[in-house]
């Protein structure tokens, strides 16, 4: 039953209509009148009433709770809002001299943008570079540079940035000259909005209890609601017939998701699977398809800027395909010429080599390679 809500001017005109109707004689309610004030009085006391109720409305139902509110609502089923999550990628270390030396470079070493924005050093033991004897990653002499992958230190999308905003030392590292990073990062990301915290209440719901696609997909949303995954029954992770397993491919949109991620992901996935079902929780197969074209500007436009803003949506655009979808050949004209109102010509555009889709393939994630211009 919908409850009507009365203003102040509208509740005050039904109490002077009701107290004249009890009356058999005229009273006097005329504005600064004793009767006038009475109920003047009254109804602030029921304007009030009415706005103590609406609070309790507001906040006894999730559909219109927000903030803590909705956080008190959700965490008594068990369920707690995602936090933000930060940033991840690969940076390049580089040497002017590198005959002269090696170099070694321990997790926590920070890199940062112009605008201070720092990320650390993380450990990858599948890297090249990694030494477990050192602890740490190793520019061998001789090698000009190494890559390695970086997390940012705020949580959000403030560590989202273009390729090359990576560009300072935190602290100085003996052999090391010059860092970078070559691709745009993407994946960091706000924490979870009131308005999706509500859609993924109801998928938690619906899924209780029941072992389900929807209730592995659930459990991933669970661990990150940032995470690109695809889910396929009765295959292995190489895609042979396989009865009973469950294969989940899983990113972050970096296209190279932690050991921790997967390990989070199969317990959470453990959780809400049949007896007699196996899991694999698996990294996609990365696919960085490279980027080529030719951007033709006004005289309004700065063409560097511009090149460097096409880079960045590109990036965006790559990474945030889901595992398994085909990346479009027309959409990379269309950034380019959204890119800005200076654009007059987008020409010699191809994508991976050539001028079509890049298929869909199960297990497949597309995401940001290099992005040259001619």
């Amino acid at each position: 039953m919908a409850i009507t809500f009365q203003s102040l001017k509208t509740m005050l005109g039904n109490a002077v209509a009701a107290a004249q109707g009890a009356c058999p004689a005229l009273l006097e309610l005329d504005v600064g009148s004793p009767g006038r004030a009475m109920l003047e009085g009254v109804t602030g006391v029921g304007l009030w009433l009415q706005f103590i109720a609406l609070q309790i409305l507001s906040r006894t139902r999730l559909a219109t709770s927000i903030g803590a509110d909705a956080d008190s609502f959700v965490e008594d089923f068990g369920l707690t809002r995602e936090p933000g999550t930060s940033a991840t990628g690969v940076v390049r270390f580089t040497s002017f001299t590198p005959d002269n030396q090696s170099a070694t470079i321990p997790v926590g070493t920070p890199v940062k943008t112009v605008g201070n924005v720092i990320y650390d050093v993380v450990e990858d033991s599948a890297n090249a570079a990694w030494s477990t004897a050192a602890d740490a990653y190793v520019r061998p002499a001789g090698t000009a540079s190494i890559t390695v992958p970086v997390r940012c230190e705020t949580a959000g999308t403030v560590g989202n940035v273009a390729a090359g905003a990576i560009c300072l030392l935190g602290s100085a590292i003996s052999g090391i000259d010059t860092v970078t990073n070559d691709a745009a990062l993407t994946n960091g990301s706000d924490g979870e909005t009131d308005a999706a915290l509500r859609a993924r209440f109801v998928a938690y719901i619906n899924s209780r209890s029941k072992a389900t696609l929807a209730a592995i997909e659930d459990a991933i949303t669970d661990v990150s609601a940032d995470l690109i995954y695809q889910v396929i029954e009765n295959v292995d992770a190489s895609g042979a017939f396989l009865p009973g397993n469950v294969v989940a491919f899983i990113d972050d949109g970096s296209g190279d998701v932690s050991d921790a991620v997967i390990d989070e992901v199969y317990a959470a996935i453990d959780d809400v699977r049949p007896a007699a079902v196996s899991i694999q929780v698996v990294r996609p197969k990365v696919v960085r398809p490279p980027v080529a074209m030719t951007v033709s500007v006004n005289s309004t436009g700065d063409l560097p800027t511009i090149q460097t803003t096409i880079s960045t949506n590109i990036a965006a655009y790559l990474n945030g395909l889901t595992i398994g979808e085909s990346a479009s050949y027309s959409r990379l004209i269309q950034i380019a010429y959204a890119s800005s109102t200076a654009v007059t010509n987008v020409s010699g555009v191809t994508l991976a080599g050539g001028t079509v889709d890049l298929p869909s393939t199960t297990g497949t994630a597309y995401r940001a390679g290099t992005v040259t211009f001619g």
